[in-house]
């Protein structure tokens, strides 16, 4: 967000209020991202306080002329995966079933929880690799080149492993669907 800046040039000057006005604005989608990553919200919610507190350490590293969110899914990403790495976890069906609506009745409360619930039994079965770039682009909507940076590959790599990731997810998720996907169909469709 460009409407950051301001924020971000009072954080790096040592303002307390603007780091607050950060975390405000973005704890809900690094806790989001790092649900989905470990699909374990306790985990999770410590993986985000870890990357919010990497990033008040860090602050003086942030460039002006980089892009603040790219840089915060980084740290998220690097704790997510380190996470993953000292727990030496397999990660499995977990918490995914988001807040359903108020006003909607119980049978479609039920079928909501169920799509959600499946997808996310799914995008668990994914790679990491294939897991992050659909989350960011997905569930974060990050731009492919916010994507590159927070993966540190290129905007084509991007591209490849997110047709993949979204190819394998469709065929991961036929056999269980009433209708057949075609091929090259995305994960969009499969969620519908």
């Amino acid at each position: 967000m460009s409407g950051d800046q301001p924020l971000i040039e009072a954080f790096q000057s040592g303002d307390e209020f603007a780091f607050v006005s950060l975390y405000n604005r973005y704890k809900g989608p690094v806790y989001a991202f790092c649900v989905k990553m470990l699909s374990d919200r306790e985990v999770a919610a410590d993986v985000m306080q870890d990357t919010f507190l990497r990033l008040y350490e860090h602050r003086d590293r942030l460039m002006k002329t980089s892009s603040f969110k790219s840089w915060l899914f980084t740290i998220a990403r690097n704790q997510c995966l380190n996470t993953m790495r000292r727990d030496r976890r397999l990660v499995g069906m977990g918490d995914h079933i988001a807040e359903l609506e108020a006003d909607s009745t119980p049978i479609q409360h039920m079928e909501k929880s169920e799509r959600i619930a499946l997808v996310g039994a799914f995008l668990m079965k994914l790679s990491p690799d294939y897991r992050e770039v659909l989350i960011l682009r997905e569930y974060q909507n990050l731009s492919y080149e916010e994507i590159a940076a927070v993966t540190r590959s290129t905007v084509s790599a991007v591209k490849s492993r997110l047709f993949k990731a979204r190819r394998k997810l469709a065929k991961l998720m036929q056999p269980v669907l009433a209708e057949p996907i075609p091929k090259g169909a995305s994960a969009r469709r499969a969620e519908a």
